[in-house]
């Protein structure tokens, strides 16, 4: 019988799988039904790919019924949750609010608790965390220890409680609960030793309940398995704590750092760069930005199309709402080579007070700054990403932090992120960025020239830039005259450029990098002659030993080397369909393509 979807449905995954319809247990026996039950509920109100579902259903080697398999599966678990499980063109949704599913409660009161503590109402921070925490039955879905899909899925969920908890005992001590925390707290350290807050924090009420012997017992017991393990020492927060307890500073006290006392907790404060003055268009991408839930954003686009641009003039403002910092973190050294992100891990953790003594091992710098981050709310750009094994090392586990990631390719195995694709600015808006700089009298009067331009060598921002830059050097020659001698120019990107900033520089960079992997296919475009290219064209011109022209197609568009315009009415075939790319850069492949013979 087919549950009605006003059906009272409550799920729980913060411990064994549990379904509960009108108060009732609901029976799901069938172990692929209540796996993909669990797959859903971990990203519950987000799309789960049916390419993933089957992945986890069945590994490697799935049935080739394997979707109506599926299908099957979801019809029998709509007889249970209704029609909260929708599907969504390529996968499946399990649609819940906090009251329907416990993970989703954790989250709502832990944001709610963290916002308490920030308008500084510790009491109340306390009571909402602690409901939280409460929540936490054991950990989460071990029947499905064998899935590695949902092995990364708890991961998250633990991280989450782990920072909810970590908070709510920091309160508790700050209010001098120690006795009712220490409870709790003689249970948990043993399970995540690594939890530093946890440890400092079993230290600290021990202390105040009279057993200091206990406490420094304990950090000893911490420091051996520290050391042994993962071959570290305890943090200097936690030396000076078991210093404290030695001298009895910790009996008499609020412990150092506590909410509501002690020293002061190092933030990052606002160190973006400038904000650009000048900044036009882009009226719906930063709409998506500024009102969109996603905590992490991806901006994507060609070099010099305003990737960076925009996630700076988009942090500026949102970071009024982030009062532990905004910081931009480049992910690329100049002249285009990626950075060690394990060195970032550890400038950024020493910046704000962490050591990071001992620590080589990336993944335990990643989960130190995922527990720092936690607790705090933050702002970051990290800008020009050169792959997606860089951000995710960067990314927060949990909490109210926000992350723009800019990135000249699509990174399109980057999962639960808002992409927000650039392209050129309108003619209206190039027109009124140049305005800007050249004076709008003359914008207005050479419009017609600005146009041809356009045409021919398309509207990115850097373009307009460096071209702005460049008119406005010479304000006494009239526009179409300065614009006619460009576009008859033997080497027009060099024509490009204003003070230290030069377009050729840029594209070589950018595409003349014997170690980039595009680059034969980047200079085989130069050959055709275009933009736009049919499709059979590129295949034609890519066709070569090795990988075929349709990967190397795939590659150049995962690169945001060429683009597809968007389809017209008309269905689109491999015959009909066409590639765009940046006129400026076809230019440049077409140089490089004569040098190279």
């Amino acid at each position: 019988m087919s549950t009605a979807p006003t059906s009272r449905l409550h799920c729980s995954i913060l411990g064994p799988l549990q379904v509960r319809v009108d108060g009732h247990d609901a029976v799901i026996g069938a172990p692929k039904q209540r796996l993909l039950l669990a797959l859903l509920l971990c990203r519950a109100n987000a799309v789960v790919p049916a390419a993933d579902l089957i992945d986890a259903l069945w590994g490697e080697t799935p049935p080739r019924t394997a979707r109506k398999n599926l299908q099957v599966y979801v019809s029998a678990l709509r007889k249970v949750a209704g029609d909260r499980i929708g599907f969504h063109g390529w996968g499946y949704r399990f649609r819940a609010g906090p009251a329907e599913l416990d993970l989703l409660r954790l989250r709502e009161l832990a944001r709610t608790g963290r916002s308490a503590i920030h308008g500084g109402n510790p009491a109340a921070a306390a009571e909402l965390l602690g409901d939280a925490v409460a929540l936490w039955r054991d950990q989460p879905l071990t029947e499905f220890a064998h899935v590695p899909q949902v092995v990364r899925e708890v991961a998250r969920i633990t991280d989450l409680f782990l920072s909810a908890y970590e908070d709510w005992a920091e309160l508790e001590l700050g209010l001098g609960h120690h006795v009712e925390a220490l409870t709790s707290l003689d249970a948990l350290p043993a399970r995540f030793r690594t939890r530093e807050r946890i440890a400092a924090a079993r230290m600290t009420a021990l202390a105040r309940c009279g057993r200091a012997s206990e406490a420094l017992s304990y950090f000893e017991e911490l420091r051996r398995y520290l050391a042994t393990v993962l071959g570290i020492d305890p943090s200097p927060v936690l030396k000076r704590l078991y210093q404290d307890i030695l001298t009895g500073a910790v009996a008499r006290s609020a412990p150092p750092g506590a909410r509501g006392g002690g020293a002061p907790v190092p933030v990052l404060a606002n160190q973006l760069p400038r904000d650009i003055g000048d900044f036009v268009g882009r009226t719906a991408e930063l709409g998506r930005v500024m009102a969109g839930p996603a905590p992490v954003v991806l901006i994507t686009g060609e070099p010099g199309i305003g990737k960076t641009a925009l996630a700076v003039h988009a942090a500026h403002t949102l970071a009024p709402a982030y009062p532990d910092g905004a910081l931009m973190i480049p992910l690329r050294r100049g002249g285009g080579g990626p950075h060690d992100v394990r060195g970032l891990q550890h400038e950024l953790l020493e910046a704000v007070g962490v050591s990071t003594a001992g620590m080589r091992d990336q993944d335990v710098l990643a989960s130190v700054w995922r527990s720092w981050l936690a607790r705090r709310r933050v702002l970051l750009v990290l800008d020009d990403a050169p792959d997606e094994p860089s951000v995710r090392l960067l990314l927060p586990g949990c909490g109210d932090s926000r992350v723009l990631v800019t990135s000249r390719s699509r990174l399109s195995g980057l999962e639960s992120v808002a992409r927000i694709e650039l392209g050129e600015l309108t003619a209206a808006e190039s027109v009124e960025f140049l305005a800007r700089q050249v004076g709008r009298e003359r914008a207005l009067a050479g419009r017609a020239a600005l146009t041809a331009l356009f045409g021919r060598y398309g509207r990115s921002p850097l373009m307009l830039r460096l071209l702005g830059g460049r008119l406005a050097r010479l304000p006494h020659v009239p526009l179409g005259l300065l614009i006619d001698r460009l576009t008859r120019a033997e080497r027009v990107l060099d024509e490009f450029a204003a003070g230290d900033v030069s377009l050729r520089e840029r594209f070589e960079e950018f595409y003349d990098r014997p170690s980039w992997p595009h680059r034969a296919a980047f200079v085989a475009l130069g050959a055709l002659h275009g933009p736009p290219f049919g499709h059979e064209e590129l295949v034609a011109a890519l066709d070569g030993p090795g990988t075929p022209a349709e990967r190397v197609i795939e590659s150049l568009l995962e690169a945001n080397v060429l683009s597809v315009p968007g389809p017209g009415a008309a269905e689109v075939t491999a015959h009909s369909l066409t590639y765009t790319m940046s006129p400026l850069a076809h230019l440049f492949a077409a140089e490089l393509h004569r040098a190279d013979g």
